[in-house]
């Protein structure tokens, strides 16, 4: 029951935070996967923001016609679709880190250095639990 309610004020804040870039929380995923992961497959994408492959190709491709990501064929094979960031999202990336380290460091508020981080620990815990 906590962590979902967690996530979805969460999600809640950060989508509130990103509004006035015109950014919401899907599109954030995917930029941030992004940045992580460059070139990265929209296959790839998928399974790093957990969404279904049509899901995460509709975003992949919302965030083309804003300038924000490029696509291209993989060189290996024509069937896998790349995408990178373009500079627009690049940019973008580094509103929505100043942003949202706004909006975690007030969920930690009051929290011990140990409590996040035993937080932290537990929440890698049950997610490969559920990742099995």
């Amino acid at each position: 029951y906590w962590v979902t309610q967690v996530h979805a004020q969460y999600v809640l804040n950060v989508d509130h935070a990103l509004k006035k870039y015109g950014v919401d929380n899907s599109r954030r995923r995917i930029l941030l996967a992004l940045k992580s992961k460059p070139h990265a497959s929209v296959s790839d994408l998928s399974e790093m923001v957990v969404s279904k492959m049509s899901t995460t190709t509709k975003i992949v491709y919302r965030l083309k016609d804003e300038g924000l990501v490029d696509t291209y064929s993989c060189e290996d094979d024509a069937r896998i679709t790349r995408v990178v960031l373009t500079e627009k999202g690049n940019l973008m990336t580094q509103k929505i880190n100043d942003l949202t380290n706004i909006v975690l460091e007030q969920s930690f508020e009051g929290l011990t250095p140990l409590q996040i981080e035993k937080t932290m620990e537990s929440l890698r815990h049950i997610f490969k639990n559920l990742s099995r």
